[in-house]
């Protein structure tokens, strides 16, 4: 189980998260919604111990997360030039028995004889995931990670995400796309004035685009008519 208790995280005495009250269990996958500058990526740095706050706790299994023990991947996907793939995965130990790297990238369709940074987004993106799948790390947080990906991708993460919680891994992923998070999440949260605001399940899936999209949608509207 993890346990998130993030009572209050600010930026120059700014709040960016309050009350931030989460339990989590294992072998599912959460989604984390929320329009632009809400906090998303502050809470998953929260949680994956990047960022520090005294008086947060994060705890699996009623221990204190450690950092090597979450797959954090971010948005920003930084590759050292003339780094070939597999020299890549080679920097990360190999602590998960049932890895099989050149079977893996066959299906992800990863050249790793080729280099690195000349990889496009979404084979960034399977690259560092490799690379995470390598350690076999109970916690997997995902930030934006459909974000440039092309169809075919898209749906392979999604069937990664699912073998993810099948393999009793818990899961988190924020994203502006919100049909990829109604396939693989068990349950979505809405992040909102600072908190936890909502917290949705299948059956109430269908609200989530009202209350994220609906009241801002329509003031924009009315802010355009007077545009142009």
């Amino acid at each position: 189980m993890l346990d998130i208790n993030i009572p209050r995280f600010a930026y120059n005495d700014t709040p960016i998260l309050e009350n931030i009250h989460l339990r989590l269990e294992p072998a599912k996958c959460y989604g984390v919604v929320g329009l632009n500058g809400t906090g998303k990526t502050t809470l998953f740095k929260l949680i994956s111990g990047i960022e520090k706050e005294p008086q947060a706790t994060i705890h699996l299994n009623a221990v204190p997360l450690q950092f090597k023990q979450v797959a954090y991947i971010d948005t920003d996907l930084f590759l050292y030039p003339k780094l070939l793939a597999a020299e890549f995965l080679n920097v990360f130990p190999q602590t998960n028995p049932l890895f099989r790297q050149q079977e893996l990238a066959a299906i992800f369709r990863l050249p790793l004889d080729q280099f690195a940074s000349e990889f496009s987004t979404g084979m960034k993106k399977k690259l560092f995931l490799m690379a995470h799948l390598k350690q076999d790390k109970p916690v997997f947080i995902l930030d934006e990670p459909f974000n440039g990906l092309d169809l075919e991708t898209n749906q392979l993460l999604e069937v990664i995400i699912k073998v993810l919680a099948q393999r009793g891994k818990t899961v988190l992923i924020s994203s502006h796309i919100l049909d990829p998070l109604l396939h693989v999440c068990h349950n979505i949260h809405l992040l909102r004035h600072s908190t936890i605001d909502q917290t949705y399940t299948p059956d109430t899936y269908h609200h989530i685009q009202e209350d994220l999209f609906g009241a801002y949608l329509r003031e924009t509207e009315k802010e355009l008519l007077n545009c142009f």
